[in-house]
């Protein structure tokens, strides 16, 4: 199945995400989007680096993060103005994708990252 690529020059992703290898595949994934990627290491930039881009369409948010967790960082970012947040964990144990709608995101996904599950998710939101 060929993957569209829609041009998303217009649209900036945070991506919440503290390992290199993740980052980088999330850079190859979004590419040919065009899409401008942000990354936040630890929970407390992604919230500083949140508060200070009011233009940030989507968050890539990873649940284990130094500092501040991607749950208790998509609290209080869900305070501040409400954004999509879409929560990738490599813990996929039972009740995280419950725990981490609670905590407001509005997706879910797994790592290792399926390619195309991820693709169409942000596809859905940078639509909209």
């Amino acid at each position: 199945m060929q993957t569209k690529y829609h041009n998303h020059a217009d649209k900036i992703i945070l991506v919440a995400e503290d390992e290199d290898l993740n980052y980088l595949l999330i850079q190859e994934i979004f590419k040919k989007n065009k899409v401008k990627l942000i990354r936040a290491k630890t929970g407390r930039q992604v919230i500083d680096i949140f508060k200070e881009n009011s233009n940030i369409d989507l968050i890539l948010m990873d649940i284990k993060m130094p500092e501040i967790n991607g749950y208790e960082a998509t609290r209080i970012i869900k305070e501040i103005r409400d954004v999509p947040i879409i929560a990738q964990t490599a813990y996929a144990m039972a009740g995280e994708e419950n725990k981490s709608k609670k905590a407001g995101c509005d997706e879910y996904i797994t790592k290792p990252i399926n390619i195309n599950k991820i693709r169409s998710i942000v596809e859905k939101y940078l639509n909209r």
